[in-house]
């Protein structure tokens, strides 16, 4: 059955810091990784991006990847001001293969993200940022050929520890410049080596109302490459309209955010898929 062997692939090789569509502005934008300085972007693409964000907020979001409910996704975000270590952001994405209510296979990942200015004033700005992610992994028994499990494929378990690293320079607050290294310190899980990956993106804001960026990513150890373009255009104080292309494989997203009594923040995106069915995602974002 070519679903399953498809749901087995996913389960074996799909990892948090290969997906780069988490939440329903990420996915709108086709997973253009955002350069600037100000966004809680930062907590799950470019660390750097929380430098000057100064808002505490909660962010909570739900998808079935491929609109498959045996394929749930879901991601929770905080940033919040800490004392002496300052405002610091912690997310928690979850990732599991099901069928018939029984979970085959579970990814976790726990992150801790920090961004700082290591230069700012009118003209530009320079910052870093550092992510730690606590990552596991959790298959369950297989019954094997004869069904009970006593030829199948045990139980496993097994976790790692991940870090990222991003850098964004600004001018003007209009042309932005950031790199992103995933998986930088080449953890391994279960025997093998989780993908690292580079981006490299460009954003340019020509007004208030109007957010743009490129951004070209790939794995390290592999010449070919994705190219995503993502586009947010802020109609009025309450509603954002999202969209974006990517290149290798062919993708498109679009969404809006809808932001009620300047506090919550609904958000909803389709991402399309040049096979499988589209994808989904629920948000909402407390500030």
């Amino acid at each position: 059955n070519i679903f399953f062997i498809f749901i087995f692939s996913i389960s074996i090789a799909q990892v948090f810091s290969e997906y780069s569509y988490t939440g329903s502005s990420h996915a709108a934008m086709a997973g253009a990784i955002t350069a600037n300085v100000s966004s809680d972007d930062g907590i799950f693409q470019n660390p750097a991006s929380l430098s000057g964000f100064e808002n505490d907020i909660i962010i909570l979001g739900q998808s079935n990847v491929f609109n498959q409910s045996q394929l749930p996704y879901r991601h929770l975000g905080v940033v919040y001001n800490i004392p002496i270590i300052g405002r610091i952001g912690v997310s928690y994405e979850s990732f599991s293969t099901e069928y018939n209510g029984t979970e085959i296979s579970s990814e976790n990942a726990l992150s801790f993200s920090k961004g700082t200015y290591l230069q700012k004033d009118k003209n530009s700005s320079f910052s870093i940022g550092y992510r730690i992610k606590v990552l596991s992994w959790e298959q369950s028994a297989s019954a094997g050929s004869t069904g009970d499990g006593s030829d199948g494929v045990a139980a496993h378990q097994s976790s790692t520890l991940g870090l990222d690293f991003g850098i964004i320079g600004g001018l003007r607050d209009k042309y932005w410049v950031g790199g992103y290294l995933t998986n930088i310190n080449s953890p391994v899980m279960g025997g093998q080596n989780l993908p690292r990956k580079i981006s490299i993106s460009l954003g340019f804001n020509p007004s208030d109302k109007v957010q743009t960026n490129l951004s070209m990513e790939r794995l390290l150890g592999r010449n070919d490459r994705q190219v995503k373009l993502g586009l947010k255009y802020n109609l009025n104080s309450s509603i954002s309209i999202i969209s974006g292309v990517q290149s290798n494989p062919n993708r498109f997203g679009f969404g809006f955010e809808y932001e009620l009594f300047n506090r919550f923040i609904f958000g909803y995106s389709i991402l399309t898929h040049h096979i499988m069915n589209e994808t989904h995602h629920l948000e909402i974002k407390i500030k």
